[in-house]
């Protein structure tokens, strides 16, 4: 494991910040879950045979008279107590168990994703969802079949059923009810991918849950355990066709309020550094641009329907574990155990280079155990050449402060420390876990992934610094100014490129561990 410098490693004083509730953030209220088990499940003498999910199209335009309301959920109280833990086997999630991670989710947009074969324990696990979060939302392709309380499957309607429960979802996440549950077996990953394309849409932290039970693939006991009646044969030809939940990435989410506070401030901290002379001009020979207007524009965000919104910050590219060494990591322990889990990640700083504009962050021991990425990665000429103009320009790309993020949707998670500006100019971070951060924007036809080299130069640079007692004597040039509000700017001009970084006071937030 990496080291960082004796700064690093000190704790600031963690105090609260943005304690005043706006009235229409979702929430959710405290509930004390039974003792409920999946093993007592009764076997319902009801339709022989559910049989294989169908392709899920587009919903139609308007729900039907089942559809259930989703009205905005209340304002969370400061005085209200958090949800206990449900008791019973099988439920040893960190949704449902750590009670920071429940804090969490209580101040946040979180949609689960059910996924195993019937009889596993999916039901069980959303009906203890429910209990703990209740206003939260279940929705299922099996509550289409539910008709005065009785279950009466028609397998020539199980399209409209799955039509049914997009719409309930979409509605929820319109709405933003805060935990939004599908229930549904999910065998592929095709089956859920509407749900992961929601998640985006609606700026949801995406969670995919499978059932840990002994049975969760013994065809013979799912075939006694399953509530529809699906025989062995059935179960058996579903398993075949099973797909894993193979992630593309492993990701830090921030929820969409600290999101939204994030690049609010980082555009404060932009048009700060601009009142600074020398740094106005040098931006303008880099930019080419010649107004502070301009400038503010120039970082921009990939806003695509394929793109999430929120800030996040990469722990491993694993490529669905095509990735080198992906498979080793997605098998680790550790990884299995953290997922859905928060983290603190400390921010310590903004920085700004000629390509992009990103946010520096500190991992804790914790989130060091997670990291898969190279801190000593080397960037391909493949990479540099798409950043320096090849690249064709995305569509929907948006300035900072033009965000479609809803302000306000979720609670702020964020805590601020004690500065550490006085005790030194620098905060460097070599070794493991130093590439770690947050994309904020970019200039035109750059990557995001640039943001995490440019951020290692940075690194190299500061070790130069520190290791060098006479800064004049060094082969770079640094320069210190001061900017309102008394925060200091420190940057360096290595070669051709101009590398900046905006010294910040420290920021303590929760973010969500998931794999999607």
């Amino acid at each position: 494991m990496g080291q960082c410098c004796a700064k690093c490693k000190e704790t600031p004083e963690v105090v609260s910040v943005g304690q005043r509730q706006e009235a229409g953030r979702p929430s959710l209220t405290p509930l004390v879950a039974s003792e409920e088990s999946p093993d007592a499940q009764d076997v319902a003498p009801t339709p022989p045979v559910l049989p294989q999910d169908e392709p899920q199209p587009e919903p139609p335009p308007e729900p039907s008279d089942r559809s259930a309301s989703a009205s905005p959920p209340p304002a969370m109280k400061d005085e209200e107590a958090l949800p206990s833990p449900p008791k019973g086997n099988y439920l040893d999630f960190p949704i449902m168990q750590d009670m920071k991670t429940i804090e969490y989710v209580q101040k946040s947009k979180v949609i689960v994703i059910l996924k195993g074969l019937p009889g596993s324990g999916k039901s069980f696990i959303s009906r203890q969802l429910k209990k703990m979060y209740k206003d939260g939302m279940i929705c299922s392709a099996d509550q289409y079949f539910m008709e005065d309380g009785e279950y009466k499957f028609n397998a020539d309607k199980l399209k409209f059923a799955h039509e049914f429960c997009q719409k309930n979802a979409k509605k929820a996440a319109v709405s933003g009810v805060p935990v939004i549950i599908i229930d549904n077996t999910n065998i592929q990953a095709w089956n859920y991918k509407y749900y992961l394309k929601l998640s985006k849409e609606h700026h949801y932290t995406p969670l995919i849950l499978e059932p840990q039970t002994p049975w969760a693939k013994n065809t013979k006991l799912l075939a006694k355990k399953n509530s529809h009646g699906v025989p062995k044969e059935a179960l058996d030809q579903r398993l075949k066709k099973y797909e894993p939940a193979l992630p593309l990435y492993y990701w830090w989410f921030l929820n969409e309020e600290d999101s939204s506070q994030i690049l609010t401030m980082a555009q404060d901290w932009l048009k700060k550094s601009l009142q600074v002379q020398e740094f106005f001009e040098d931006f303008c020979e880099f930019s080419k641009l010649s107004s502070v207007e301009d400038m503010l524009m120039y970082y921009k965000r990939n806003e695509g329907p394929g793109d999430y919104k929120v800030l996040h910050a990469t722990a491993c590219v694993t490529r669905k574990g095509k990735a080198k060494n992906a498979k080793e990591y997605m098998a680790k322990k550790v990884v299995k155990d953290s997922l859905g889990k928060i983290f603190p990640l400390h921010v310590i700083g903004f920085v700004l280079t000629p390509r992009t504009y990103g946010v520096r962050l500190r991992l804790g021991e914790e989130a060091l155990e997670l990291w898969g990425m190279d801190d000593h990665e080397v960037e391909s000429e493949d990479t540099t050449s798409a950043s320096s103009g090849q690249q064709p320009v995305r569509d929907g790309q948006v300035s900072l402060d033009d965000t479609n993020l809803r302000k306000g949707s979720c609670h702020s998670t964020l805590r601020t420390g004690k500065s550490q500006l006085d005790k030194s100019r620098f905060h460097p971070m070599s070794g493991r876990g130093s590439r770690a951060h947050l994309t904020l924007g970019c200039a035109p036809m750059v990557h995001a992934k640039i943001t995490g080299f440019d951020l290692m130069k940075v690194v190299v640079l500061e070790q130069g610094v520190m290791k060098n007692e006479n800064p004049e004597e060094s082969s770079e040039m640094f320069e210190s100014f001061s900017i309102p509000k008394a925060c200091e700017v420190v940057w360096s001009v290595a070669c051709t490129d101009l590398i900046s970084e905006l010294l910040v006071d420290h920021f303590y937030s929760k973010l969500s561990w998931v794999s999607f």
